[in-house]
């Protein structure tokens, strides 16, 4: 793997974490997380982004 897809990869799953974190802490609502992992994964081009899910389910929260 080139070294700027690994670059990319890394910056990805930061970005991923950081969204995650946002959410997670009320920071930002449903609508706008999908909007950022849509935004992350076309920035970043993770390489296994076809496989991800289009649309996240964060709606329901765990118990």
């Amino acid at each position: 793997m080139e070294q700027q897809k690994v670059i990319d990869e890394i910056q990805y799953y930061q970005a991923k974490a950081m969204t995650d974190l946002l959410y997670a802490n009320g920071l930002i609502s449903f609508v706008e997380y999908d909007k950022l992992t849509e935004l992350n994964r076309r920035t970043f081009s993770p390489l296994y982004a076809d496989l991800l899910p289009k649309v996240l389910d964060k709606s329901r929260k765990k118990s």
